[in-house]
Formats: C-alpha cells, structure tokens, sequence
C-alpha cells in the first residue's frame, strides 16, 4: 500500500510525519514494527538514540538538509521490529523508517573534535526491487561512539 505521502526515489524511505495522518504512521510501522510499550521502554533502559545532525545523504536528504536550515537534530527511535530516523526540515517532520538487519554499515570519521558517521543502508521494496541508500551524521566523538553501539546493537543483526 502506497499513498503520497512516501517519497521512494529507491534511495531512501520518508515519510512526511507533520500530520497525525494513521495511514502515513501504519506505512512506517508496517517497516519497523509498532513503537515499544512502556514496560519493554523501561526494561531496555529508553527507546531513544543520542542526538546527532544530520548533515546529508542519498535521495531527497540533502536538499531536506540544505543550507537554508540552520542545524537538523536527529535522532533515531527504537521499535519492536527496528527503528525510524526522526528530523526537522523547514517546519516538517520527517520519518525513516528501518527494520534489523537493513543496515549494513557505519563508518566512522573523525574532523577535528567531532565525528562524521556515515550509516549504509538497503532494502527491498514491495515490488521486490533492491535499494540501497546512506545517512551522514555528526556529532561529539563521545555522542559517535554512542551512536555506533546503539544502531549495532538494534538495527544490525
């Protein structure tokens, strides 16, 4: 099921989540699973990933990113099935959606006190079509290390 509010340029998968839309929420579920209960939050100790900006990517991110905005905070929340990559663009808000085992990659880059993190993704559509995709984020060197051992530890198996 598709509706318009996807963009699936085959790079990456965002969801315009601005609007309590059910249909646009049960698409990004249907990806990464429904968002975890209180009891499972607490037992894992949060649902939420450190804050990083986001600085570009593959598909429509770099121009969602651009240089009119100021600084793009983003952050990753976890779900049963995966994860979705939330951020602000031009007073929208935006949603990627990721279940295990769609990330392939993190690399690490250090400039100067802080690190650039590039996160390598693939899928396969409904149509059974392969995509590929990738984020850059940065952040302190403390927050990337951080970021690193969360999205290994819940988004690849």
């Amino acid at each position: 099921m598709r509706t318009g509010s996807i963009d699936d340029t085959g790079a990456m998968r965002l969801w315009n989540l601005t609007y309590n839309d059910p249909r646009r929420w049960a698409e990004v579920h249907a990806i990464s699973g429904k968002p975890l209960g209180l009891w499972a939050s607490l037992k894992a100790g949060g649902t939420g990933s450190p804050r990083a900006e986001l600085i570009g990517g593959s598909g429509q991110l770099p121009e969602l990113v651009g240089a009119e905005s100021a600084r793009t905070a983003c952050n990753f929340e976890r779900t049963t099935d995966g994860a979705i990559l939330y951020f602000r663009s031009r007073l929208e808000v935006y949603g990627a959606p990721f279940c295990k085992g769609e990330i392939s990659g993190i690399t690490r880059l250090p400039e100067g006190a802080d690190e650039q993190i590039n996160i390598w993704c693939g899928w396969t559509d409904s149509d059974g079509q392969a995509h590929s995709g990738s984020i850059e984020l940065q952040c302190s060197k403390a927050h990337a290390v951080r970021m690193e051992a969360w999205i290994r530890l819940w988004l690849m198996d």
